[in-house]
């Protein structure tokens, strides 16, 4: 079988394309090439997995084929973030581990994700080396491995609780709506900061395979309940993870959704203000340019990757950036992990406030004080993937001179098409790393500007596909 890895592992279908023997075969895989990899203990590794339909099932059936191939494996006894393999990995000086999860998929998706020594995303040359050992036979071990149910929970939400000022937070008197979207952060926000003033409220907190009927995604489209929580309860903000809480989404108090970019903004200038961060910044390819104003006014280099976190962690690994962040609400920071963790940036971000005395408003408020606004939107359209490749072939062969009014001044290609509007926005096309579609992203000054500019791609998108036979499926 054929299991191309893209920028953060693989993920399909359950009972399609993920399934026990999907599974078994990427994690023998990995055993083959584990004992290779160059840094850590490879005697050993850990397995977690998130609160997806057979993840339980899956993740022991992993463990089981990595104990064959003679690794020992600490697995999991509860759902677990993602960012918590990442962490046993560090703590432990391990190779790498796994984690079983499709992340913000929908509920019918499951996957395999790798994790390297670093406590972060596996390097793209590690995922490679697996996808070409994939049906391979493999050297007989010396030894078989075996499979211990571990708690790997606890340790991480007490290291969570040592990375922030919880006297500061709990004394604060904020009240903060903690959603986990039935995903993997379960109640570990509210578990964390219980104890004082500040009131934290678990929502969807309970496992839910099918996520409630939403997608596990922590944007605004699926955030509708929680905003209605906070506007009934007159809470001050939601906090929200994606299903393997790796991301985070924010709601302010009138339950409006706030852009990830804007809170990328206010946790770096927390962490470089106020936490001592001094090395660079990495963004990925995604990313607003109120990050390039950020890095300005602290003074530290900008590093901008392709897309996928994997390409931040491993500046962050090289000691070239101190903190990280990418669109769709990863964020990290040397003082944690070189690894996205929805719900140490939650902590961080409840912590930036209760230090500053300002509600996130008055954050808001000062942040555009200071660096201007951009507004911004993504949309999702599915099609078949040489659909989307030959479009983009197209977009970037033949860019228009303008598009809704404003001229195209430079094209770039690090991943995908991006039309650049001089230093007032931008509109990248994008092929998704994990699924048949395509990407539309839009940052402009001028928010009324935001979705003429989206319309206007997505109109030559529509027409492209009605050439090419092909009907889209917009997300």
């Amino acid at each position: 079988m054929s299991f191309p890895l893209g920028t953060d592992g693989w993920r399909g279908v359950i009972a399609e394309g993920c399934t026990f023997q999907a599974i078994e075969e990427l994690a023998a895989a990995t055993a083959s090439v584990y004992a290779s990899l160059p840094a850590g203990d490879t005697s050993r590794t850990v397995v977690g997995h998130d609160t997806r339909f057979f993840s339980p099932e899956f993740a022991r059936r992993a463990s089981d084929a990595l104990a064959r191939g003679g690794i020992d494996v600490l697995l999991t006894r509860d759902p677990i973030p993602t960012p918590a393999v990442s962490y046993h990995v560090r703590r432990l000086g391990l190779a790498g581990g796994v984690a079983i999860t499709a992340s913000h998929n929908p509920g019918a998706y499951n996957g395999f994700k790798i994790k390297s020594h670093t406590g972060g995303s596996a390097p793209p040359e590690l995922y490679s080396a697996v996808e070409n050992a994939i049906g391979r036979p493999a050297s007989p071990p010396k030894r078989g491995g075996a499979v211990t149910p571990t708690d790997l929970l606890g340790p991480y939400r007490d290291a969570l609780a040592e990375r922030v000022d919880l006297a500061a937070i709990r004394s604060a008197g904020l009240s903060v709506l903690a959603d986990s979207m039935h995903g993997a952060a379960g109640t570990l926000v509210h578990d964390i900061l219980a104890g004082g003033r500040t009131r934290v409220i678990p929502f969807r907190s309970e496992r839910d395979p099918l996520f409630g009927g939403v997608h596990p995604e922590p944007i605004a489209a699926n955030l509708a309940a929680a905003a209605a929580r906070v506007v009934e309860e007159n809470l001050d903000l939601a906090v929200a993870q994606d299903g393997d809480a790796d991301r985070l989404g924010v709601l302010d108090r009138r339950g409006k959704f706030v852009s990830p970019h804007r809170i990328l903004a206010l946790l770096l200038l927390h962490a470089y203000r106020r936490r001592g961060l001094r090395g660079g910044i990495a963004k990925t390819f995604s990313t607003s340019l109120l990050i390039d104003r950020v890095a300005d006014s602290i003074g530290v280099p900008l590093h901008e990757t392709a897309i996928g976190f994997k390409y931040v962690a491993d500046l962050m690994n090289r000691g070239e950036a101190d903190a990280g962040g990418e669109e769709s609400g990863g964020y990290a920071f040397s003082f944690h992990l070189p690894e996205r963790d929805g719900a140490l940036n939650a902590l961080l971000l409840i912590e930036s406030l209760a230090l500053s005395g300002q509600d996130l408003d008055g954050a808001l408020a000062a942040l555009a004080g200071e660096f201007g606004e951009f507004a911004y939107d993504r949309r999702d359209v599915y099609l078949p993937v040489p659909v989307i490749t030959s479009f983009l072939r197209e977009v970037r062969e033949s860019p228009p001179s303008a598009i809704a009014g404003q001229p195209v001044t430079d094209v770039r290609d690090k991943d995908g098409v991006k039309y650049v509007f001089d230093e007032r926005g931008w509109l990248l096309h994008r092929l998704s790393g994990t699924e048949p579609m395509i990407r539309l992203y839009c940052e402009h000054e001028d928010e009324s500007l935001v979705d003429p500019l989206l319309d206007a791609a997505e109109s030559r998108l529509v027409d492209f596909a009605a050439r090419s036979g092909a009907a889209p499926g917009a997300d």
